[in-house]
């Protein structure tokens, strides 16, 4: 006999009983019009995808990323390629779009190669000449000016005649040919041409597709394709990379979701093979996942990455205490209950303890997650702990309701059938095998989860973290895809223009000194280990010694006047050399650049040049975790002699942190979720030795599932992780049921207790393994690894509850026997 709160929960649920039966209707209607609501605040959930949105807000990095963010409008681009076997084809499909790409709108700047910048060097070619050439040629030039003065004066001076300047000798010295398409962006032996567009977008916003298909319009003006088969044009860069996985992530989560849920409702109807129980279990369960998620607007506001997937995950475990209800309302029903209150009461108040024992563990396991800082985990966890709540909230407020109208329209037939042989051949195979072969089955478990154990331990100490970052992004498979193309670009356009990162100085005089610390740093590592390649600032489009240069400038202006005045030296070389050297007459500065060169270091209100961006190493790959996390430490925090610090941003910074994030995360997770289900199962069985009983059945299957991980080298990522403690959580729900409805009916009625809460069990764990498969559907890498480590963990506890757990039972039941 309950006591205490189990009394007043059993005269609260009494009550909804007695309404529901009398006027179904009345807590139906109530129900209606929380829905509408509901479903008003749910559809205005946002999806954030970036890595940003799974960090706390103040996380440094992330507050670094989005300040470099607002402040640099340019730092989204979209690239333009065009691919043909006619090179001349290219280069016209750069000139002409180029131009008329600058007046769409979002476009800060158009980048069609180094023209501009090539034109703007060779127009001060004596500025960026090698300071060492000029200093050669002024030697020069003051050798045969000597030599030339002597040999009027006729007092030749011992020794080889000076090599005699010449134009050609002197443009040899200044400036170079540029090779044939030298000013585009041309690439793959002249295949590939490519056009940059910097826009003041950000990287996820879905203006990018109506950008694209402006320039796409533009493209089809030009005609650039007649009478070539092999023209063909493609987009990408990162505003187009990044609108496109937010648009594959909305979408993945609908069909995912319905998936999901078609599969549950499936798994439903062909264990109970009623209508009513699939339009009574969809209607219930549509009713919790509505409040789950207008609570999810209300206390988050978003969904990220993570969270994103819940629609699933809610249904397949939200349904467990629905299929329990319903199965032990048809077995009343079966058994002879002629009343339908009569039927509700049993269900209500023979599986309220057991569902409200399993809701709560998974309850404490979600929780877990909500202890850490990290977001992708703690909202995953909230939203999860509220919908099993909710769910299971709906099971015994408006379930009851649904099916006494189902009875009121078919009233349901109180005969054994062939419906529930059926729904028996769930838990069947299960009984057959434990009513015969207990002390084996008992032995194999016990063994093996001890051999589990020993490889969990191994596979934990191995650091089991995901590194290779193209395993948890979204598919790529096609070659022309935007992800696909910005591999290509990157040896065309520079790795600095595609993946480098940005570090923001307050002052101009603090670039020059971050340059210098950066350079020290990646001077100062080892080979194998350097952080990053080029550092790159105003100051590398800018020439170097400009002073010394001028002064050089002026020595050659002064002597080489002097030699023409006299003709010692040949006109068309004097020419050459005044030509170069009247051109710079005062040093360049941030304002002399051309758009081109400055675009990069431009931000929103017109500053330039307090950005420097760091590309990566030549030859490492940024979807190496390990590598961005050794950029990261070398960039994430730069002191400057002035004391000044400078903080360095980009995902490589905010993966690495989110990492971290999850390995100090992870043990205290897991270890609170273990400690809150071993918490709540023994408080439900107030201590007894069937707590322990099913806290041992959890155990050993929550140890057949890392081992399982580490069989099938499963590696953890930022979304699989959750599985573990889920899995604690849900997976405790199949041994705490079994084990109390044999609390209930005893030692004698284990085969029916099997057989029909069993089977209820079995069809729990297939839901729930329906809404994780589903997950396997996503074009995301980490998705599905989420998916098939939940689906592991969902066999492993089921497995346990219904092979290891009842072959004990059985064992020990038959040993007190005899």
């Amino acid at each position: 006999m309950a006591t205490g709160p189990g009394r007043l929960m059993e005269r609260v649920l009494a009550r909804l009983v007695d309404v529901s039966a009398r006027r179904p209707f009345l807590l139906l209607g109530f129900a209606v019009l929380s829905l509408l609501p509901s479903l008003s605040l749910a559809r205005k959930l946002e999806i954030r995808t970036g890595f940003d949105e799974l960090l706390p807000e103040g996380m440094p990095s992330v507050v670094e990323q989005r300040r470099v963010a607002s402040r640099l409008p340019s730092a989204s681009t979209l690239a333009v390629t065009a691919e043909s076997n006619d090179r001349a084809r290219l280069v016209r499909f750069l000139e002409e779009l180029a131009p008329r790409a600058r007046s769409l709108p979002f476009v800060t700047s158009v980048e069609d190669g180094p023209r501009e910048a090539r034109r703007f060097v060779r127009s001060h070619a004596f500025l960026y000449a090698p300071l060492g050439e000029l200093e050669r040629l002024r030697d020069d030039v003051a050798a045969r000016y000597d030599w030339e003065i002597a040999r009027a004066l006729g007092t030749e001076l011992e020794g080889a005649e000076p090599p005699e300047l010449t134009e050609a000798e002197v443009r040899r010295r200044l400036s170079r040919k540029p090779d044939p398409g030298d000013d585009s962006f041309l690439g793959e032996d002249g295949r590939l041409a490519v056009l940059v567009l910097r826009t003041n977008l950000a990287p996820l916003d879905q203006r990018a597709f109506g950008l694209r298909d402006r320039v796409a319009r533009l493209v089809e003006e030009g005609h650039f394709a007649a009478g070539d088969p092999s023209f063909r044009v493609g987009y990408t860069g990162n505003l187009l990379t990044g609108a496109e996985e937010y648009r594959s992530v909305v979408r993945d989560l609908t069909s995912v979701g319905l998936a999901g849920a078609a599969l549950v409702l499936a798994v439903v109807f062909f264990f109970f093979l009623r209508l009513r129980a699939l339009v009574a279990l969809g209607v219930g369960i549509g009713f919790g996942l509505a409040w789950c998620f207008a609570f999810a607007e209300v206390a988050i506001g978003h969904l990220n990455t993570a969270s994103g997937f819940l629609v699933s995950v809610v249904a397949g475990n939200g349904i467990n205490a629905m299929v329990i209800y319903m199965a032990r309302y048809v077995e009343a029903r079966r058994d002879g209950e002629s009343s339908v209150a009569g039927a509700l009461r049993t269900a209500s108040l023979g599986t309220w303890s057991g569902t409200l024992s399993a809701v709560s563990v998974a309850v404490v396991a979600y929780g877990a997650l909500v202890t850490t800082d990290f977001r992708g985990f703690r909202d995953f966890g909230v939203i999860g702990a509220a919908g099993m709540l909710l769910c299971w909230i709906a099971t015994y407020a408006v379930l009851p309701s649904v099916l006494v109208l189902a009875e009121r329209v078919s009233p349901l037939r109180a005969t054994e059938g062939r419906r529930a042989r059926f729904a028996a051949l769930y838990a069947r195979p299960f009984v057959a095998l434990t009513r015969r072969f207990p002390a084996p089955i008992f032995a194999l478990g016990a063994l093996s989860g001890v051999l589990s154990t020993y490889v969990a331990v191994r596979y934990a100490e191995s650091s089991p973290m995901e590194w290779d970052l193209r395993r948890v992004r979204n598919d790529d498979g096609d070659p022309h895809s935007a992800r696909a193309l910005a591999r290509r670009i990157g040896p065309v356009v520079g790795r600095t223009s595609q993946s480098g990162r940005a570090l923001l100085t307050e002052r101009f005089s603090d670039v020059e000194p971050l340059v210098h610390e950066l350079e020290r740093r990646r001077d100062a590592a080892p080979l194998e280990e350097k952080p990053f390649g080029a550092v790159t600032s105003v100051l590398s489009v800018l020439p170097a010694d400009q002073e010394r240069k001028l002064v050089l400038a002026r020595e050659l202006r002064e002597r080489a006047e002097r030699a023409r005045r006299r003709g010692l030296v040949g006109e068309d070389a004097l020419r050459e050399v005044l030509r170069f050297v009247a051109a710079d007459s005062k040093p360049l500065g941030v304002s002399d650049l051309p758009p081109s060169l400055a675009a990069p270091f431009r931000e929103a209100n017109g500053t330039v040049g307090n950005v420097v961006y760091v590309a990566p190493t030549r030859g490492r790959s940024i979807d190496d975790a390990r590598y961005l996390s050794l950029l990261a430490d070398a960039i994430r925090e730069v002191r400057l002699p002035n004391g000044t610090v400078v903080r360095g941003s980009g995902d490589a910074v905010v993966f690495s942190d989110m990492l971290r994030s999850i390995e100090r995360a992870a043990p205290r997770i897991l270890a609170l979720a273990v400690l809150g289900a071993a918490c709540v199962v023994l408080a439900a069985f107030r201590g007894s030795r069937s707590g322990f009983i099913a806290l041992a059945t959890l155990a050993l299957g929550v140890v057949w599932l890392v081992a399982a991980l580490a069989v099938f080298r499963v590696r953890l990522n930022f979304l699989n992780f959750v599985a573990l403690p889920i899995a604690v959580g849900v997976g405790s729900d199949y041994a705490v049921n079994v084990m109390k409805r044999r609390d209930q009916d005893g030692d004698a009625a284990l085969e029916r207790a099997f057989t029909e809460t069993g089977g209820a069990v079995v069809a729990c764990s297939l839901t729930t393994l329906s809404g994780y498969s589903a997950l396997l559907f996503s074009v995301n890498g980490a998705v599905r690894s989420m998916g098939l480590t939940a689906a592991l963990g969902e066999l492993a506890t089921q497995f346990s509850a219904m092979l290891v757990l009842p072959a004990a039972l059985r064992f020990f039941a038959s040993r007190r026997r005899r």
